[in-house]
């Protein structure tokens, strides 16, 4: 069995991508998937590449028991069309500006995280940036209910 790459992708990859990062690598360890699954994030507007994670979205991850890794945003990058096999995007824009760069080959891999609740009311993962922690901590519960969704799908049609 081959393993699976997937890549979380919101506008400057420092709030919602590092969070639904931090929630899968959790989600996949608790169902004993870990080494099965590769999960990075990324940014489509990253202007200062290297900055942190929101304060507010570590505060919330260690609210749930989550702790996100040490990572600095990073640009999305022509490689990661190849590397990875889901390239999921926040909300529209993400998914816009993701379509705007992505080879043609690749486009079947994009998918926004919210697809993956198919009972939602809210297709998007709204941007917490300019809220408040309440903000960050609805964002917590849109993502953990998308990562639900995302595990049963590997396991149902990747990871057999």
């Amino acid at each position: 069995m081959r393993g699976v790459a997937i890549l979380m992708v919101c506008r400057h990859n420092i709030c919602r991508s590092p969070l639904a990062e931090g929630i899968l690598v959790h989600a996949l360890k608790a169902h004993g998937m870990q080494r099965m699954v590769k999960v990075d994030s990324a940014g489509t507007h990253v202007s200062m590449a290297g900055q942190r994670t929101d304060e507010r979205a570590k505060k919330v991850a260690r609210m749930f028991g989550i702790k996100l890794k040490r990572g600095r945003s990073r640009q999305v990058v022509a490689r990661d069309f190849e590397k990875f096999d889901y390239i999921l995007a926040m909300d529209q824009d993400n998914y816009r500006d993701l379509l705007q760069v992505c080879p043609d080959e690749f486009v079947y891999k994009l998918a926004l995280i919210r697809s993956f609740c198919p009972e939602t009311e809210q297709p998007e993962i709204p941007d917490p940036f300019y809220g408040s922690v309440k903000g960050f901590e609805n964002t917590y519960q849109l993502l953990d209910s998308a990562v639900t969704g995302l595990i049963d799908e590997l396991r149902r049609n990747v990871l057999r």
